[in-house]
């Protein structure tokens, strides 16, 4: 663990840690949060740095990067838990070194989400679900590609195409007006023309008290019985 160039008393601490991504099962991969050791709660309590405790981490050659909050100051000294989508999109692997700078994020007013899966559009009530799932992602920067875990549907990844204000690239989304717009999701127009397919099968039978019935069409089958 280190602090940057200006000593130990700087505004902006900096730690190098070891990163190691959360075990599979864990429900903390599906946030935004990171364990961190008690040390650098000590370090925030001597240079008298308020919460929120919002972070940039990026790899050592700093060829990757993206932001995350704190969930808890219990891990290993040296040692940064992190989950899945934040080990997969820098690119590590469990025990690789990486940089972790502390970083005052603005608040957003904007986010556009790409879903990667059709299944999106049958969340019955997608902006309480949304509430539920986003609450767990205090910042999100352009281009992270972050995995949700619906009560609907199960897990769905999206990626950040759009944040406001335009020239961040990052926003802190707790505590503020954030709306959120989608972009067609991933496998949507697949997914239309395999119901035109289907549909080309189907026939409404009869209706029964307003409610349709309906079944396969005859398909009209034939076999040479020449063989």
């Amino acid at each position: 663990m280190f602090f940057n160039l200006f000593g130990r008393w700087s505004e902006n601490p900096t730690w190098k840690l070891k990163s190691y991504k959360f075990q599979e099962e864990d429900p903390n991969n599906y946030g935004g949060k990171v364990f961190l050791p008690q040390s650098v709660l000590e370090d925030f309590v001597v240079l008298q740095i308020q919460p929120p405790y919002t972070f940039q981490i990026e790899r050592t050659d700093k060829s990757k990067s993206t932001h995350c909050g704190v969930l808890e100051f219990t891990a290993e000294e040296d040692s940064v838990f992190i989950p899945r989508w934040i080990h997969n999109q820098l690119g590590l692997q469990d025990g690789e070194e990486i940089k972790l700078s502390y970083k005052i994020i603005e608040h957003g007013t904007h986010l556009k989400l790409l879903p990667h899966s059709p299944n999106f559009l049958e969340v019955e009530n997608p902006k309480l679900e949304l509430e539920n799932v986003l609450k767990f992602y205090p910042t999100l920067g352009r281009n992270d590609e972050i995995e949700c875990l619906f009560s609907e549907i199960g897990l769905i990844k999206f990626t950040v195409t759009e944040i406001e204000p335009s020239y961040s690239q990052v926003i802190y989304t707790v505590d503020t007006d954030l709306s959120v717009d989608f972009c067609e999701p991933l496998g949507y127009q697949e997914k239309l023309e395999d119901e035109k397919t289907v549909n080309k099968y189907l026939e409404i039978k009869k209706t029964v008290d307003d409610i349709k019935i309906i079944g396969m069409k005859k398909l009209g089958l034939s076999f040479d019985t020449n063989l």
